[in-house]
């Protein structure tokens, strides 16, 4: 496939190495002369020297039989800006790096709509979503990511006695919005149906918006889940989208940074986080906050040497799990060997990401289950059958469910009555056993 990546900064170099070794053929469009000449001479690319906001420049690239356009440059405008015109000019689909939040969550209007993008990332806000995922439930990765963090998987213990336990799935009445994903009963792994019942001691994994997943914990648990600590070392964008995945019902969450402003905006932005001026990398200070107390510790500052050093520290004063940034991807294996629990790198989510973009097809497994026995699809709706149907009348195979359903730039929970239309993707979890009849149905191929 033709891709053209708009930057050859640390992202933009990063991801043109890596889709190059995919096979696909990549372009660079770079303004710096000096970055420009270091990416002809070390990458599997062609490079222009250029603005990459030029209508120009993008028609002179081939923008017009681009597969992906990718702007990663240092300037969120600019991204919106040449990634538009790049979707113009005929480019299939386009992703812009903004990391600016109100880009992404500008309540007054959807710029990713208004420019025609495809999708508006941030490298920091993608290594948030992982490090959120691994805080609170490390198998919810993947469906997360489809949502862009508007869905979430939680996992919980059904307790004796709570309010929809040892009764008929089809007898409850769950909020719109959530579903039950899979039960473990030992060592069986249950896709349920409306006949099935959530007995005491299993455990019961629930999809769905992220605002009702929560609340619908106290529906299968009889005992208040214990409240984590966590904290978090740096107050960039990376800590404030963690911090707004991680709900102040299940975690006390406290920040620790360097530079008093940056604390006075954080105290404003973030008033359910406690804010602590001071060093992460000093051992008497972490001592004497009692960050020995804490459950998770997570290192995200822009100097990888300080987000391991705070890292060890905490984990040589006893915390149980200890979480990095890395900047480098180069230096992951080796700070998971130093002990640390967990090396996210916001260059090898974000390239992961576009290789996933340009991977996808009509059928892709984003993940396994039950090892090996089970398995989360993401599928194209195209079978003419299965169009126009509603999910109360789909006759899925048995050990399959309809997840998640995402229309447009719109990702939700289907309820019965929904109707599924052509283009529609879907998340569908099923047996291993099933997964032919199920893509059958659904893309109308295997």
């Amino acid at each position: 496939m033709r891709v053209i990546i708009a930057g050859a900064g640390e992202i933009g170099w990063y991801i043109a190495d890596r889709v190059s070794k995919d096979g696909h053929d990549v372009t660079i469009i770079e303004c710096d002369q000096e970055k420009a000449r270091l990416a002809q001479s070390n990458l599997d690319a062609h490079v222009i020297t250029a603005s990459a906001a030029s209508a120009a420049v993008l028609v002179g690239a081939g923008v017009a039989r681009a597969d992906l356009f990718i702007a990663v440059t240092g300037s969120d405008d600019t991204n919106l800006v040449c990634a538009s015109i790049s979707r113009k000019l005929g480019a299939a689909r386009a992703v812009a790096r903004v990391d600016e939040v109100v880009y992404r969550k500008a309540p007054e209007i959807s710029y990713r709509d208004h420019f025609g993008i495809d999708e508006l990332l941030s490298p920091e806000m993608l290594a948030a979503l992982e490090l959120a995922s691994v805080v609170r439930n490390p198998g919810s990765l993947a469906v997360e990511h489809f949502g862009r963090g508007a869905l979430e998987m939680q996992r919980m213990v059904a307790g004796s006695g709570a309010e929809m336990v040892d009764k008929p799935l089809h007898e409850l009445e769950f909020p719109d919005g959530v579903r039950i994903a899979s039960i473990e009963r030992g060592q069986k792994f249950i896709i349920p149906m409306g006949d099935d019942i959530v007995e005491h001691g299993d455990w019961v994994t629930l999809i769905g918006q992220t605002e009702q997943v929560s609340q619908c914990r106290s529906y299968f648990e009889t005992e208040k889940p214990k409240i984590r600590k966590v904290v978090i070392m740096g107050g960039g964008h990376t800590t404030m989208s963690l911090v707004r995945r991680l709900r102040v019902q299940m975690f006390r969450l406290t920040v620790i940074e360097r530079s008093p402003d940056r604390c006075k905006y954080l105290a404003t932005t973030l008033p359910h986080a406690t804010i602590l001026n001071g060093d992460g990398t000093n051992l008497a200070f972490l001592k004497e906050e009692q960050i020995d107390n804490a459950d998770v510790f997570i290192s995200t500052t822009a100097s990888d040497e300080a987000n391991i050093m705070s890292a060890i520290q905490a984990k040589n004063l006893g915390v149980k799990k200890v979480l990095v940034v890395i900047h480098r991807p180069d230096y992951t294996d080796l700070v998971e060997k130093m002990g640390i629990d967990k090396a996210v790198s916001p260059r090898v989510v974000m390239a992961d990401n576009m290789l996933s973009l340009l991977r996808k097809g009509k059928v892709s497994t984003l993940v396994t289950l039950d090892y090996g026995k089970a398995e989360i699809l993401e599928l194209v709706v195209e079978c003419e059958d299965f169009v126009g149907k509603t999910l109360r009348n789909l006759s899925l195979p048995g050990g399959s469910s309809v997840l998640t359903l995402q229309r447009g730039r719109e990702v939700t929970v289907p309820h019965a009555d929904t109707e599924f239309q052509l283009g529609d993707t879907i998340l569908v979890i099923c047996r291993s056993e099933q997964r032919k009849k199920v893509i059958r149905l659904i893309v109308g191929s295997t």
